[in-house]
């Protein structure tokens, strides 16, 4: 009985029945040993799930990439860069204005993307700065982290120039706060205020004090 000599077309049937495979899956359909299923699928290429602990397989040509470089598949997730490491350095240097923690997580769908760009950030695969009080992040690479962290700015100042402040009888009242109590924080007046029911958040205080040109730390006095 001669041997069966498995071709690159066997791996090919398997995923014109199933888009995604596991490696069990993969196995079963084929038939053939680890070693030759790598050796095929290397030769026509595919890519690896960045969820699931890369347990999903796809090949090259399948996955139809959204704008932004990744497809989902069921319950698997695949971006055109690969790992997901490699996903987060690419959404970052591909992004306009550079991605907080919250927005890949947002959009890889991670339950916390904080220690891996913690690990990103010590192996200087990227960088980070603070800004409008959260870590934004950005490629390391000078030059494109530059054009990423002028954007991000322009935009903050866009959101600051639009933003609503509160009503006039609240303003009016944070304004007594700081002549009363000049040396507290934007958190302490936000804390004094809610006692009386007045309802203005930090981000809320920082607006009105740069809508009128006051230094926090100056207060009043000196305005």
């Amino acid at each position: 009985m001669r041997t069966h000599v498995y071709q690159l077309q066997d791996i090919l049937n398997a995923f014109k029945r199933r888009k995604v495979l596991t490696k069990d899956e993969l196995l079963d359909a084929v038939g053939c040993s680890t070693m030759t299923a790598w050796r095929l699928l290397r030769q026509y290429g595919y890519f690896t799930s960045y969820n699931d602990n890369a347990r999903h397989y796809t090949l090259v040509d399948i996955p139809r990439f959204d704008q932004r470089g990744l497809w989902t598949y069921h319950q698997a997730r695949f971006s055109k860069w690969g790992s997901l490491t490699d996903t987060i350095v690419g959404l970052v240097g591909e992004s306009s204005a550079g991605l907080t923690a919250d927005q890949l997580r947002r959009l890889l769908h991670l339950k916390d993307a904080q220690p891996l760009l913690l690990r990103l950030t010590q192996r200087k695969l990227l960088t980070r700065e603070k800004m409008e009080g959260c870590f934004v992040y950005f490629p390391f690479q000078e030059t494109a982290r530059g054009r990423l962290q002028t954007q991000r700015t322009k935009e903050i100042e866009r959101a600051r120039a639009t933003r609503a402040l509160p009503p006039a009888e609240h303003i009016v009242a944070l304004l007594v706060q700081i002549i009363q109590r000049p040396r507290d924080t934007p958190r302490q007046w936000a804390r004094r205020l809610a006692q009386r029911n007045i309802r203005i958040g930090t981000r809320d205080i920082q607006a009105i004090l740069e809508h009128y040109g006051i230094d926090s730390k100056k207060g009043l006095l000196n305005f």
